[in-house]
C-alpha cells in the first residue's frame, strides 16, 4: 500500500525529527485513545498504558512540549488536551505497516465482485453502500470519465426540426445524453445513416481518441460519403462533445450528521454544504486519480473550508487500460486510520479486479 501526503509535505517527518522517543510514544497513546474513545486521557490513566514506566509528572511535562509544538490542543480551559490535524499527520505517516483486512470485511464487501453483466455504476453504488455500512462513516465514490469510456453505441434521435436527442452508451453500460441543436432539418431516416456509420467507425474507441480522431477518420473517406459524410462530421463533432466530468455518488451522509464530533450547528451545515455542492470532494477524488496508493486528506490540508473538520481517505480504480474514477471515505479527523486505510484499499482493489474481469472499459 502507497500513501500519498496533500498539503503539508513531510509533515509527520519533521514531526519526528522534533520529538524523542518518549514524547513519540506519549503522543501516539494519546492519538490512539482519542481515536478509541472520543475522550482526552489524563497523565495518570495514560501513565498505566503506555510501554514503559513514566509518571504522571513527567508525562504532564511531555503533553505541555507536545501543546506547545502544535500536536495537542486544549479545546476547553477545563478539558484535557486532544490531537491536532499536525498529530493526525504525524501519526498517519508513522504508519509503517498496513493492517491485514479482517475476513468479516471482505465477506462483507463480497456482492461487489458477485456481479455478471452489471452495469459498472451500479457496481460503484452497491460497493460505496457497502462501504458506508462498514464504516460508519459517509461514502463517495466518483463514475468513470467519458473520456476514457469506450462506445458501445450512440443513437440519434430526431426531437424537433432543430434539435437533436444524442445518446451515448459505454461498454461499461453507462448512458449519456444530451440535445444538441442543428441549423438543418434532418429526417430520422437521415439520422439513421449517420447512427449507423458513426457506429460503424467509432465503436469501442475511447471518446478522447473519437473526438481527437473523428475529423481526420472521416475525411478520408470523403468520396465514399459524400453529402452524409458531411453531415456525419458537423453531426459527430456536436455528439461527441459531450464532456461530462463524471458524477458522484454518495453513502451514509447520515452517519456524518449523527456523529459525536459534528454536533455544532455549523459543523452540521459545513457538512451538508460540502455534500451539496460536490464540487470540492469531486475534485479531490479527481486528484487522487493521477497517481497510484491511498490518499489521506487530513482536517485543514482540504483546500475546502467545509471539510476543515474532515479527513479523506481515497485510492483509485481501473480496468486493464486506464484509471477510470476514486472511491473515499468522510470522516472525522480522529477517524480509525488504519482500519479506514486499510478498508478504502482493500475496496478499490476490489473494484479494479471486478471491473477489469469483466471486460469494461
Amino acid at each position: 500500500m502507497k500513501i500519498k501526503v496533500k498539503g503539508i509535505e513531510n509533515q509527520g517527518a519533521r514531526g519526528k525529527m522534533d520529538l524523542n522517543e518518549r514524547s513519540m510514544i506519549v503522543l501516539k497513546s494519546i492519538i490512539e485513545n482519542y481515536i478509541q474513545n472520543s475522550e482526552p486521557i489524563g497523565s495518570r490513566t495514560l501513565s498505566k498504558s503506555i510501554g514503559f514506566k513514566l509518571s504522571p509528572a513527567t508525562i504532564r511535562n511531555i503533553m505541555s512540549d507536545l501543546a506547545e509544538s502544535g500536536f495537542l490542543i486544549q479545546t476547553h480551559t477545563s478539558a484535557g488536551r486532544v490531537p491536532t490535524d499536525k498529530a493526525y499527520r504525524f501519526y498517519v505517516d508513522s504508519l509503517s505497516k498496513k493492517p491485514a483486512v479482517p475476513e468479516q470485511i471482505k465477506q462483507k464487501l463480497s456482492p461487489v465482485s458477485n456481479v455478471q453483466g452489471t452495469p459498472v455504476e451500479h457496481i460503484l453504488s452497491k460497493a460505496v453502500h457497502l462501504l458506508a455500512e462498514l464504516t460508519k462513516f459517509a461514502c463517495v465514490v466518483s463514475t468513470p470519465k467519458q473520456s476514457v469510456s469506450r462506445l458501445q453505441r450512440i443513437e440519434l434521435i430526431k426531437i424537433s426540426e432543430d434539435r437533436i436527442l444524442v445518446i451515448l452508451v459505454t461498454k461499461a453500460g453507462v448512458v449519456r445524453d444530451k440535445i444538441i441543436f442543428v441549423k438543418e432539418n434532418h429526417s430520422q431516416e437521415f439520422l439513421n445513416s449517420v447512427t449507423s456509420f458513426l457506429n460503424e467507425e467509432f465503436k469501442n474507441h475511447s471518446m478522447q481518441e473519437i473526438r481527437e480522431g473523428i475529423h481526420q477518420s472521416i475525411v478520408s473517406d470523403r468520396h465514399r460519403y459524400h453529402d452524409l459524410l458531411a453531415h456525419a462530421v458537423r453531426l459527430g463533432k456536436k455528439a461527441f462533445e459531450l464532456n461530462q466530468p463524471g458524477e458522484m455518488f454518495i453513502e451514509g451522509q447520515m452517519n456524518l450528521l449523527l456523529d459525536s464530533h459534528f454536533h455544532e450547528q455549523s459543523s452540521v451545515k459545513s457538512l451538508i454544504d460540502a455534500f451539496e455542492q460536490k464540487t470540492a470532494i469531486m475534485k479531490i477524488l479527481d486528484e487522487s486519480m493521477k497517481n497510484k496508493g491511498v490518499h489521506i486528506y487530513i482536517g485543514i490540508e482540504n483546500d475546502y473550508e467545509h471539510l476543515h473538520r474532515c479527513s479523506l481517505i481515497t485510492a483509485s480504480y481501473r480496468n486493464k487500460q486506464n484509471v477510470l474514477g476514486s472511491i473515499g471515505v468522510v470522516g472525522p479527523t480522529s477517524m480509525d486510520y488504519k482500519r479506514i486505510i486499510s478498508t478504502v484499499d482493500y475496496t478499490a482493489k476490489m473494484l479494479s479486479k471486478t471491473i477489469s474481469e469483466q471486460s469494461y472499459d
